[in-house]
């Protein structure tokens, strides 16, 4: 037996409809719709990139790094003993916060990267800008644990160790910290 859209049973024989499956390629997943499998495949890769951030070992802080850094806006949480934390709301300031990304960086709206028919970014614009963001994590442990504010190449020496950052040059050799504050 079946039950029908009209909420009735009734007696009879039934075929059972072959559905297509989508597996995802990554974890194996069975999805009815081939997006579905598409967007598995997509989050696994987005989220392959954000562990390949948190653990990476080398880094170049680009001008566009340090124009965010100077933007963002610290505040104080007064939860446990307290502490400053940038604001995931607004970490530049406003709400929008891909809008405030491009400004601050000079990223325009034109043809290439802005579709006013529907007044979004275009993907490709807004990974850039989405990436650029989710760098600044890395970004900001080079400058708390180098105690410099400069572009370039940085080496962390310890895999797990967020305090390891070493400032390098292009061919990885580790340049002599700075004194910061007579340290």
């Amino acid at each position: 037996m079946i039950v029908l859209p009209t909420g009735r049973i009734e007696k009879g024989h039934y075929v059972k409809k072959e559905i297509e499956m989508y597996i995802c390629s990554v974890c194996g997943k069975e999805y009815e719709s081939k997006f579905d499998a598409m967007d598995c495949e997509k989050k696994h890769k987005e989220d392959k990139k954000i562990m390949d951030l948190e653990y990476a070992t080398k880094f170049k802080i680009k001008n566009e790094h340090l124009k965010l850094l100077r933007r963002m806006y610290v505040d104080w949480d007064d939860s446990e003993f307290g502490a400053p934390y940038i604001d995931p709301k607004r970490p530049y300031g406003n709400s929008e916060v891909i809008d405030d990304i491009a400004k601050i960086i000079g990223f325009k709206k034109n043809k290439k990267n802005f579709d006013s028919d529907v007044e979004e970014w275009t993907d490709k614009a807004y990974n850039k800008m989405y990436w650029l963001h989710r760098e600044m994590m890395i970004v900001l442990q080079i400058v708390l644990a180098t105690g410099r504010i400069e572009k370039g190449h940085y080496i962390k020496k310890e895999k797990y160790d967020d305090l390891s950052w070493m400032k390098a040059n292009g061919k990885g050799n580790i340049i002599p910290p700075t004194k910061v504050g007579g340290f």
